[in-house]
């Protein structure tokens, strides 16, 4: 057996290799500059973790684990500081990396508690790792292409996730409040998964994008299947872990069979919305923490599973939605007293759900939003294999007929065959052992699911889908976990040597799987619904990743700059967007069809800026034009187009002209340019 030390460093270098790899790839950072940095992530997420779990009492969880708690805690520690002292997340994770190191130098494990990392679960980590590299070496490859050919082959929203980041993370953002509207306070959001790559945009000099493609996206998947490892681990021993990750990474998602429909892919939604594989992680090891609390009755646990579960509010709000009221559920049914006054306990939580949902439409002018959400899932994501059927029963039967079926065809589309599998998986559990804290979190979950598309509002920009639909990832990571640790556990029964036997097989399976599978995941994580692919090979203008790398080597900190543009009706990314993300710099106005959402003083805002603008490019000369930006504070002015502004239409006085994209100065008043 190695030294505790030596497997601690023999663990950082197993998942700091791949991650630092797939950063590499993005074409934007040298590789011994990414492997440093991410071994020094890595090594602190995992002591962290460890300290973490030691504080819990339960220090014999596997290195996954360690990981998931570490990386949260980090994040939510990062998160806390910048909000708070408004530090670089770089120079806050500067100070809870020496917390970290401090307490685990002073207050370190003594023999024999001394915590040995066992074999397994480094093998673990590393598929771990090896899924995260095959689902995402696609997407981290995403910068390098758009820089090289002009589109980006990967959902285009990486473009705002990518502003987002820099908001945190670059020098040329800090202290300039919403990057989308600079000078104007930050939206609440659930933030927290974003600091995790923006520790690293300051030290490595990167803008957003390449940070949201390729790191983001693969510590996510890494933290997803980590808590799968945990989960499965609790359930079932280390053949139960690897059965877990082999689940989420290894088997094909509902939409490739059955009702085919690619709107409720779970491969292309988290690989679309990265945030949520952070939320499943976390959640995934709540449950693993829920279970060796029904197991041990140790409180210490029971709170670290609430403080992950309702952390979730701050990484991704749709699955904190779910997720906290089903834990909460399964926690509370798994309770002497509860199960005692079972029928007060149920009527309670009754009227309080009842009393805040009638609460909250009283107090909003929203509507619910279950009729155009299973109106639209079952009708506009084409192809599918059932077209036509919504409309012809709603037709047929009417709303009350139509919109029950739909509900119950939402679950069919998402989990596919893992519904029977959760059946039989039930059923072969319930006769060898009583259900635990964590067995029950799946069917509470399916009726927080129902719930959830009854009573869920409409939120202001119109989206009918965002609590209704984005939840359902953790519903089928959380069935498809339970179910293949459960059938693990069913198959050896607890004997020592099945366990072994049964490792050591899906082991060899799965490192089968991912031969076969890897060829092919890049095309499972695509959109297959025909809207998804104006967003999935999102092309920009020509000349604008030039562009943006001339104002990345121009801009000053504390220059903001504008594009000239109408307000685009759209939730897709705009051109100040895309180049807030390549640049990691303030804008002046970006997203206004999405800002104008928000409360009256940033619609306001929003509406006075775009004027502002319009007068700018309604100037009669260039002298007026940029006059007009130095007395808006704007020092840098984008145009994108096939023409210049009316009021330099040959573009003679740009600063930088390449393609259809051009830079003009206002700092000062310049004949000569760059082409390229």
């Amino acid at each position: 057996m190695l030294k505790p030390d030596v497997q601690r460093l023999l663990a950082t270098l197993i998942v700091a290799v791949p991650l630092s790899g797939l950063l590499w790839l993005s074409g934007a950072v040298s590789l011994v500059l990414a492997f440093g940095a991410m071994m020094l992530f890595v090594f602190v997420v995992m002591w962290a973790g460890s300290l973490l779990l030691r504080a819990a009492r339960a220090a014999d969880m596997p290195a996954p684990a360690a990981w998931v708690l570490g990386l949260f805690a980090t994040a939510l520690v990062v998160y806390a500081l910048v909000t708070a002292f408004q530090l670089l997340a770089a120079s806050a994770f500067a100070i809870w990396a020496v917390l970290v190191i401090g307490f685990g130098l002073f207050f370190p494990e003594r023999p024999p508690a001394v915590r040995r990392i066992d074999w397994s679960e480094l093998l673990g980590l590393a598929m771990c790792a090896a899924a995260s590299v095959m689902w995402c070496h696609e997407v981290a490859a995403a910068p390098e292409i758009l820089a090289r050919e002009g589109h980006l082959p990967a959902w285009s929203d990486h473009f705002i996730h990518g502003s987002v980041i820099s908001q945190f993370g670059d020098a040329l953002a800090a202290g300039r409040h919403s990057i989308h509207l600079v000078g104007f306070p930050k939206p609440f959001y659930h933030y927290a998964s974003y600091f995790v790559p923006a520790v690293f945009a300051a030290p490595l000099d990167l803008p957003g994008l390449p940070l949201s493609t390729s790191l983001w996206l693969p510590v996510g998947f890494f933290t997803m299947c980590a808590g799968a490892y945990a989960l499965g681990t609790a359930l079932a021993r280390p053949a139960g872990g690897i059965a877990a990750i082999a689940a989420l990474a290894l088997l094909p998602d509902a939409s490739n069979y059955g009702l085919h429909n690619g709107f409720f892919s779970f491969h292309w939604n988290v690989i679309a919305i990265p945030g949520s594989l952070y939320a499943i992680g976390i959640f995934l090891t709540a449950m693993a923490l829920l279970q060796r609390w029904s197991d041990a009755c140790q409180w210490r646990l029971l709170a670290a599973a609430f403080c992950l579960a309702g952390g979730l509010v701050l990484v991704r709000v749709h699955l904190f939605a779910l997720g906290f009221p089903a834990l909460l559920a399964a926690a509370a049914a798994s309770m002497p007293l509860i199960r005692r006054y079972r029928l007060a306990s149920l009527a309670i939580a009754a009227l309080a759900f009842t009393l805040f949902v009638l609460g909250f439409y009283t107090l909003t002018d929203s509507g619910p939003a279950l009729e155009s959400f299973i109106a639209s899932v079952h009708t506009i994501n084409e192809p599918t294999a059932y077209g036509g059927w919504y409309e012809h029963l709603l037709e047929s039967r009417g709303k009350g007929v139509a919109v029950p079926a739909g509900m119950l065809a939402v679950f069919i589309a998402s989990l596919g065959g893992w519904l029977a599998a959760y059946a039989v998986a039930l059923t072969v559990t319930l006769r060898t052992r009583p259900l635990g804290a964590a067995d029950r979190v799946p069917i509470a979950m399916v009726v927080c699911y129902v719930l959830l598309m009854l009573t869920a509002p409409t939120p202001e920009h119109g989206d009918y889908t965002e609590l209704t639909h984005r939840p359902f990832v953790l519903l089928y990571a959380s069935v498809a976990v339970w179910s293949a640790a459960a059938f693990v556990a069913w198959l050896t029964l607890g004997v020592q040597a099945r366990a072994q036997r049964a490792w050591v097989v899906l082991v060899a399976a799965s490192i089968i799987g991912l031969l076969v599978v890897w060829p092919h995941a890049a095309g499972l994580a695509r959109p297959k619904f025909i809207w998804g692919w104006q967003h999935a090979l999102y092309k920009v203008a020509p000349g604008l990743p030039q562009a943006a790398e001339f104002l990345r080597r121009n801009l000053r900190r504390g220059d903001v700059f504008a594009v000239q543009g109408p307000m685009v009706p759209s939730v897709a990314p705009d051109s100040a967007t895309e180049l807030t993300s390549l640049t990691g710099a303030p804008v002046y106005l970006a997203r206004a069809f999405m800002q104008m959402s928000g409360d009256r003083g940033r619609q306001q805002a929003v509406v006075e800026r775009h004027a502002a603008l319009a007068r700018v490019a309604d100037a009669q000369n260039v002298a007026d034009a940029l006059a007009r930006l130095r007395a808006l504070g704007i020092p840098w002015y984008v145009v994108a187009g096939s023409a210049g502004p009316r009021w330099d239409a040959d573009r003679r006085r740009a600063a930088f002209v390449a393609d259809s994209v051009a830079v003009y100065s206002s700092r000062e008043q310049r004949s000569d340019r760059e082409d390229q």
